[in-house]
């Protein structure tokens, strides 16, 4: 990405403020490719675009200015006169940036795997409390007490407080054998709207490939799979999965005693777009440090932030999950409860039966203490 100029410095006098909130464009057109964006302009001007459903892109102030005015139908062009008259900048200093914006943008939708965050430009963090909404809302559909669930139209009623409320991103988990037909007609909902969406599951969930290509045609956007790679069954299906367009991560645990070498690159040949580890005693261990080498060098990232399944013990998987208040990652139970994830889990109420704003004032209320 180019430096992004900061051309707020030519700015003579205070001017008018894109307003933060919520913007939507279901009609550009990239040569004779429709695509959809989303914009959530936060507070402090920073950006959250969601492109195509299928990923979530951070915006400095800068690249957001340049998608908030693409969003209103402006071509490149007009984009950098538009912002060059606003800060009475120089325009050809200002195209260079809006030319490279437009460039990765559009570069974006001709790619397939995408991650589900990507960032452009420096960003300056908010703080939690300062930010319109969460950036993902992890959605459990099972619960390990066997409580009851909501029905598909109460989980689209809550997709759609989520969208409304400008969350991009909607992870799913602990989706039961039982509950795999209705959840199809969730995914289709999910992308009806523009959201992201990602699937926490097991290989094994996923062994029927007429379930496994629904998955794709209904628009789910990556995956991630808890699983043993040094398990020749789960390594099989694994290969098979990669082998799909589907941007997937592996979360693995790591055997300090085990040489990965054939199973990463058998991996890597197949097209692993991810990896997470669990269960790991000492995170200094040289074993460790020269497989992350590895996957570094391959290009390949390492997740560390995707939630997990209710019906795991976290506590044996990491210690130190949830340690911290956060505000960025909300997570929703099988009836409905948002629940703040931390140590010891706050509810704030019921995002099914309360409207979002209340729901989230309650949010910055905890998290102020």
């Amino acid at each position: 990405m180019s430096k992004f100029s900061d051309f707020f410095k030519f700015i003579p006098k205070p001017i008018q403020e894109i307003e933060s909130g919520f913007y939507t464009s279901h009609n550009l057109i990239y040569g004779e490719i429709p695509y959809r964006l989303h914009l959530r302009v936060e507070p402090n001007r920073n950006g959250v675009l969601t492109l195509n459903a299928s990923t979530i892109i951070h915006l400095n102030k800068t690249a957001m200015e340049m998608a908030y005015f693409l969003i209103q139908g402006q071509n490149p062009s007009e984009i950098a006169k538009t912002i060059s008259n606003r800060y009475k900048a120089p325009k050809s200093e200002i195209k260079e940036d809006v030319d490279v914006f437009y460039k990765t943008l559009m570069g974006f939708i001709e790619d397939e795997d995408l991650a589900p965050t990507s960032v452009l430009g420096f960003i300056d963090d908010a703080e939690d409390t300062q930010i319109l909404a969460p950036y993902r809302l992890d959605c459990y559909f099972s619960d390990p007490q066997q409580n009851g669930g909501m029905t598909n139209a109460e989980w689209k009623v809550v997709f759609e407080k989520a969208f409304n409320a400008g969350i991009p991103h909607i992870m799913l988990l602990d989706v039961s054998e039982e509950q795999k037909g209705s959840f199809l007609e969730l995914l289709t909902h999910l992308e009806d709207l523009g959201l992201v969406s990602g699937l926490v599951t097991t290989p094994d969930f996923l062994k029927d490939p007429e379930f496994l290509n629904q998955l794709l045609l209904r628009g789910l956007d990556h995956l991630v799979l808890d699983a043993d790679p040094c398990m020749t069954e789960y390594r099989t299906l694994l290969n098979t999965i990669l082998d799909h367009d589907l941007f997937t991560c592996l979360r693995m645990p790591y055997k300090a005693t085990t040489d990965y070498t054939e199973i990463m690159e058998e991996l890597f040949k197949h097209g692993i777009n991810a990896f997470a580890f669990w269960d790991i005693e000492d995170e200094n261990e040289d074993g460790l440090i020269a497989l992350q080498t590895l996957i570094s060098e391959k290009q390949v990232s390492i997740l560390d932030d995707m939630p997990w399944s209710r019906f795991l013990n976290i506590a044996k998987i990491n210690p130190s999950l949830e340690n911290e208040f956060k505000l960025k990652y909300l997570t929703l139970l099988p009836n409905g409860d948002l629940i703040i994830p931390f140590i010891e889990p706050a509810t704030v109420g019921n995002l099914l039966h309360e409207d979002w704003d209340s729901l989230w004032a309650k949010c910055r209320n905890y998290s102020n203490g």
